[in-house]
C-alpha cells in the first residue's frame, strides 16, 4: 500500500502526515507498470486520459483520500470560472478576481493560517500580552502550492485570451492532476501541456527508452546523492552550537542535496511522462553555473521562476516602468516567491535576500563596462562568486530558527572545537564526493553532446547505463527513504 511522508518544515512533528507514494519506492514501480500497460492498451486519447486520471487520483489520495476534496475543488472551480469568462466576457475581470481569491483562500487556510496565527501570538508575547489565539494544527496537503498555481495560470491565460477555455472536463482534469508532476511540479502551463493531453498519442519505444533512462538518472540523483549527503547535512543543522566553518560546509552540502533531490524528482517526473507520450518542462539548466542572480533564476526551478515573472513581476510593474517600480516589483515577486516555499519567516527572508542580490547586481552591472562584464576569462570567477551568494541564500532557506541564524552570524566561532574541525573536514569531503558525482555527469553529458551521441540510440551504451544506475541504486538504497524536499511545499 502507499506510504511516504510529507511535512511542512515550519510546523511541529505533531502535524506531520503521510503523503502519496514517492517515485523511489518499490510500490511505485508496480503502480507505474500497471498504469503503463493499461494506458497503452487504449488506442484513443479519451481512454488514455481516463486511465491517467484515475491512476493520478489513486496516486494522490491512496493514503489520505480527503486530499482529493481540495484537489477536486481547485480543478472544478477554475474549470467553471473559465467557462463563465467565455460566456460572460463583460464580467471576465470579476471572474478572474474570483478565481484568484478562490485559489488564495485555499492556500491561505491550509498553508498559511496557522503560520499567521502563530506569528500573531508571538507578537502578543513580545509585547507582554497573553496570546489570545492558538494554532489550529491544520494539515498541509501535499503539492497544494503546485496544483493551485497551475490552475491559476490557466485562468490567467484564458483571461488574457492566449488560451481558449476547455469544455472537456476529462482533458482539463487530466492536465491538472497528472501524477508525474502533481506533487512537486514542474508547474505546467495549460498552453503547453493541454494540447499534448488533447492530442492523439502512440507508443514510441525510442521515447520510452529515453524516458526510462531519464527516470533512472533521477533516481540515482535522489537515492545515491541527495539521500546520502542529506544524512550529514541534517546532522550538522541539528547541532545546537556548530562553528561557522562547519555550518559553511553543511550549507554547501545542502546546495548539493537540494539540487540532486529536486532535480532528481524532476527527471523522474519528466521520464515517466515521456514514457506516456507527454513532454514536461525542463525545470533545471545547471543553475550553479550561473554568473549572476538573474541567470540563476533562469536556470533554477524554471517553471516557478517563469510563473513568478509572468504573473507577478510583470503585472507589478517590473517591465520597463521606471527603476523604482522595477525595484518594488522585484521585492514583491521574490518575497511572495519565498513565502510560496513555506509558511515560515526564514523563507520570506530568503526571498528578500535574493531580491536584494538581484537589485545589487543590476546596479553594479550598470556601473561596470560591458566588455568587462562579458569577458570570457572572468566568467569562472563570476560563477564562483555567485555560487557563494547562492549558498548563503541556502543557509537562510535551510535553517528555520531565526534565533539560531542570528547566533550563527553574530556569535558562532569560526573554527570551534577539535570535534568541529573533524566534522567540518568530513562534511566537506562528503560534499566534494557527492558534488563531484554531479560534475562528472555534467562532463559526460557535454562530451556526448559535442560528439552528437545519444545513449538511447545505442543499445550497448544504453544497457550499460541502465545496469550501472540499477547497481548504485541497489547499493545505496535504504529501508527508510527520505521524502523529496519539495513535497513539503
Amino acid at each position: 500500500m502507499c506510504s511516504g511522508r510529507s511535512h511542512d518544515t515550519a510546523r511541529s512533528d505533531a502535524s506531520e502526515i503521510q503523503g502519496p507514494m514517492t517515485f523511489v519506492q518499490v510500490q511505485f514501480l508496480g503502480f507505474f507498470a500497471v498504469v503503463f500497460a493499461a494506458y497503452w492498451s487504449f488506442p484513443s486519447r479519451v481512454g488514455q486520459n481516463a486511465i491517467l486520471l484515475v491512476a493520478s487520483l489513486y496516486f494522490y489520495g491512496c493514503v489520505h483520500p480527503w486530499f482529493l476534496i481540495l484537489l477536486a475543488y481547485s480543478t472544478l472551480f477554475d474549470y467553471a470560472v473559465c467557462l463563465a469568462m467565455q460566456r460572460y466576457p463583460e464580467r471576465a475581470k470579476a471572474l478572474l478576481a474570483l478565481s484568484v481569491v478562490g485559489s488564495l483562500l485555499l492556500l491561505g487556510i491550509f498553508k498559511y493560517l496557522d503560520f499567521f496565527i502563530e506569528s500573531f501570538a508571538a507578537l502578543q508575547a513580545e509585547l507582554g500580552l497573553r496570546p489570545s489565539v492558538a494554532a489550529l494544527g491544520i494539515v498541509l496537503p501535499v503539492g497544494i502550492s503546485f496544483y493551485t498555481f497551475q490552475t491559476m495560470s490557466y485562468a490567467f491565460d484564458v483571461y488574457k485570451g492566449t488560451l481558449q477555455p476547455r469544455r472537456s472536463l476529462l482533458d482539463y482534469a487530466t492536465y491538472v492532476v497528472m501524477f508525474p508532476q502533481l506533487v512537486a511540479g514542474p508547474i505546467e502551463r495549460a498552453r503547453s501541456l493541454l494540447p499534448q493531453v488533447e492530442a492523439v498519442r502512440t507508443l514510441d519505444w525510442q521515447r520510452v527508452r529515453s524516458g526510462l533512462g531519464l527516470a533512472f538518472w533521477g533516481a540515482v540523483k535522489k537515492i545515491v546523492v541527495a539521500d546520502t549527503i542529506g544524512m550529514y547535512v541534517g546532522s550538522v543543522f541539528a547541532m545546537q552550537q556548530p562553528s561557522k566553518l562547519l555550518i559553511a560546509a553543511g550549507t554547501v552540502g545542502f546546495a548539493v542535496q537540494i539540487l540532486a533531490d529536486f532535480g532528481g524528482y524532476t527527471d523522474i517526473a519528466r521520464g515517466t511522462a515521456r514514457m506516456l507520450g507527454l513532454e514536461l518542462t525542463k525545470n533545471f539548466a545547471h543553475p550553479y553555473l550561473a554568473a549572476s542572480p538573474s541567470e540563476f533564476w533562469r536556470r533554477w526551478h524554471i517553471s516557478l521562476s517563469s510563473w513568478i515573472h509572468e504573473y507577478l513581476y510583470v503585472p507589478l510593474g517590473g517591465s520597463g516602468r521606471g527603476p523604482l517600480r522595477r525595484l518594488g516589483a522585484t521585492y514583491g515577486a521574490l518575497l511572495l516567491s519565498g513565502l510560496w516555499h513555506g509558511a515560515s519567516w526564514n523563507f520570506v527572508i530568503w526571498g528578500g535576500y535574493h531580491a536584494t542580490l538581484l537589485s545589487a547586481y543590476r546596479v553594479g552591472g550598470a556601473l561596470i563596462p560591458a566588455r568587462v562584464r562579458t569577458h570570457p576569462r572572468l566568467r569562472p570567477v563570476a560563477i564562483v562568486v555567485m555560487f557563494g551568494f547562492t549558498c548563503l541564500g541556502w543557509l537562510l532557506f535551510r535553517e528555520q530558527s531565526l534565533a539560531k541564524l542570528r547566533w550563527i552570524v553574530t556569535e558562532a566561532p569560526w573554527v570551534g572545537t577539535a570535534e568541529h574541525a573533524v566534522l567540518t573536514t568530513a562534511m566537506a569531503a562528503v560534499a566534494a564526493l557527492c558534488g563531484g558525482a554531479l560534475v562528472l555527469a555534467l562532463v559526460v553529458e557535454r562530451a556526448l553532446a559535442r560528439r552528437n551521441l545519444r545513449i538511447d540510440e545505442r543499445p550497448f551504451l544504453l544497457g550499460a547505463g541502465w545496469g550501472a544506475c540499477a547497481l548504485v541504486i541497489f547499493l545505496f538504497s535504504r529501508d527508510t527513504a527520505s521524502d523529496f524536499i519539495y513535497f513539503r511545499f
